[in-house]
């Protein structure tokens, strides 16, 4: 906890950055943000905090029109010879297709950054998202990249999930994804997760097992998640 304290401030400070690059011009009403304590930060069935709790900061902006743009900022724990990352900060910006039925879809440019990062290389990189939901309860969700982690190399992701809400204050649901990072001579994999989220007033409290397939034989097997449960608490602001 000690850790993730001393991270808050520059955390915030990017985060606020960020949102005023991108939102400067809208009105606070359309507006929403979020804040996020995690007992660790699981991403496509990687843990990037290394086994400790993370803080996490979001923001975001949509408009009527389905335009909808935001940043989102967390603490990570991630190091390797020569390098060392202790921040995420995520710009996106995208485009939303709600017609009146219960299908959506979507496009998102994401941008990824490592503020601070120590050493030579620059991990950061570019993902375009492509997304389709039935009545916000089942969804899919493609992913690409020509620049995988700055490495310069082809990544792909695929992920379905479904959201199930229970007497207007649990949501149960899970999802299922893919990676494909044969373009760093990693072999696809699969990342899943279970859980279940309650609401109480502006605080959602979500539990979660994570699970992965990757052996350990691929590089990145230090990385792997393995089999666990997280325990989130969010404010939504």
């Amino acid at each position: 906890m000690v850790t993730i304290l001393s991270k808050t401030a520059s955390l915030s400070a990017l985060l606020l950055l960020g949102m005023g690059l991108c939102v400067s011009s809208t009105r606070a009403s359309e507006l929403s943000g979020v804040v996020t304590l995690t007992s660790q930060y699981i991403y496509r069935g990687l843990a990037f905090s290394d086994g400790n709790a993370a803080l996490q900061l979001g923001g975001d902006y949509q408009h009527d029109s389905g335009f909808f743009v935001g940043a989102w900022a967390t603490t990570i724990d991630l190091s390797s010879a020569g390098s060392r990352r202790d921040v995420e900060l995520d710009y996106y910006a995208g485009y939303r297709l709600a017609p009146e039925s219960p299908w959506s879809a979507s496009l998102t440019v994401l941008r990824y950054t490592y503020p601070g990062a120590e050493g030579a290389q620059s991990y950061d990189y570019n993902e375009v998202l492509l997304g389709a939901s039935w009545r916000d309860r089942y969804s899919i969700e493609l992913g690409y990249t020509n620049d995988v982690y700055g490495l310069d190399r082809i990544g792909r992701h695929w992920e379905i999930r479904t959201e199930w809400p229970i007497a207007n204050v649990w949501v149960i649901g899970g999802r299922l994804g893919g990676n494909d990072l044969s373009g760093l001579n990693i072999s696809h994999f699969l990342h899943w997760d279970l859980g279940a989220s309650a609401r109480i007033s502006r605080f959602t409290f979500d539990l979660r097992w994570y699970d992965n397939e990757i052996p350990d034989y691929m590089p990145i097997s230090s990385l792997s998640a393995g089999s666990q449960i997280v325990l989130s608490v969010s404010l939504g602001l």
